[in-house]
């Protein structure tokens, strides 16, 4: 099993005080994977780890991708114009409306956005499953909170559980994850051996300080 080194950073202050700030704030604008992009109040800010994520996945033309967690969508966005179609899908409503009001912003008619807790809404099979998962195992309030915190993390447990319903054969999954925000920095390596997952390709991408986010590629082992 794979191992990568933890930083010693306790997230959950400086979460509170974000998800605070994201709960009252204002929209704004960010430039992220090229595009202009909306954040909304209530809605996972786009960062560094979202331009990881979208250009750590390979996909063509002829197939098509699933998103759990979108966020502002851009992810799904980026992903759609490499690829033949795609879903998007969010617990958060305000995400899922998000993602659709920076899907139309950028002309982009061939991905759907819904609002599922991770595979709950999903139907269909995917050559390509992505994930930029809540990091940090702690209670949620609300669905704004899970952008950052999730309980006892089932949500990430769920994930690595089900995945297998909606991977087409020889699919991918494209796992986001960090060195950081108090988690157990093995736990994806953990969940997916598992569930009979193999890791194939992993990328990184400093932060700041000695903080790293990552994105892992794993494929099936599993007739």
């Amino acid at each position: 099993m794979m191992k990568i080194k933890y930083s010693d950073f306790h997230a959950i202050p400086r979460q509170s005080a974000i998800l605070g700030e994201r709960k009252t704030g204002k929209p704004y604008k960010v430039e992220c994977c090229g595009m202009k992009i909306v954040v909304n109040p209530g809605v996972y800010q786009t960062s560094g780890d979202s331009e990881l994520i979208a250009k750590s996945v390979k996909i063509n033309k002829n197939e098509i991708f699933l998103e759990i967690g979108c966020g502002t969508g851009v992810v799904s966005i980026a992903t759609a114009k490499r690829s033949k179609s795609g879903i998007g899908v969010d617990i958060n409503e305000k995400a899922v409306e998000n993602s659709k009001q920076n899907a139309d912003m950028q002309g982009i008619k061939n991905v759907e956005f819904l609002k599922s807790d991770v595979f709950e809404n999903v139907s269909g099979k995917y050559n390509v499953i992505i994930c930029n998962p809540p990091f940090t195992k702690h209670d949620a309030r609300d669905n704004i909170d899970r952008m950052f915190w999730d309980p006892e993390d089932e949500m990430k447990r769920k994930f690595f559980r089900e995945a297998g319903k909606f991977l087409k054969p020889n699919g991918k999954i494209y796992f986001g994850w960090a060195n950081f925000a108090d988690v157990d920095v093995n736990l994806p390596f953990k969940l997916a051996e598992e569930n009979g997952y193999e890791l194939v390709n992993k990328f990184n991408k400093p932060f700041e300080n000695d903080f790293t986010y990552y994105v892992f590629e794993f494929k099936s082992v599993r007739p």
